[in-house]
């Protein structure tokens, strides 16, 4: 089961990263906009430069780490994610909240199993 966590963080977190680099080569796959304007170049090159990194090592440190440094990385993007489901849902985006909630819960399952948080009896 553990193993099946680690991999299903994995997918979550590059997918996540996926979407943002589809995202920087096409904006309006992001924004919906017909019409890309400057701003909206900007805002998602700011959410690219955020989101690759923070999943890139969300799905990699776990596949080669362990430790309370890996779990702070998989609760930051714990809330990245979670944040993004309520952008989601305040912009009536189904797949924005969709994906960002599959990530949300897959990076739960999977801090909820990290050994290092298991208290030792």
């Amino acid at each position: 089961m553990d193993q099946f966590l680690v991999v299903l963080n994995a997918f979550a977190s590059f997918s996540s990263a996926t979407a943002a680099i589809i995202s920087t080569a096409n904006p309006a796959s992001l924004s919906g906009s017909p019409l890309v304007t400057t701003g909206e170049h900007f805002y998602q090159r700011m959410y690219a430069v955020r989101a690759v990194p923070l999943e890139l090592l969300t799905g990699i440190l776990p596949l080669c780490l362990g430790g309370p440094a890996v779990a702070s990385v998989v609760a930051a993007a714990v809330f990245v994610q979670g944040v993004d489901v309520i952008i989601g849902i305040g912009r009536n985006d189904v797949g924005m909240a969709l994906g960002a909630s599959f990530a949300t819960a897959a990076h739960v399952l999977y801090f909820f199993s990290m050994p290092s948080l298991k208290v030792h009896r």
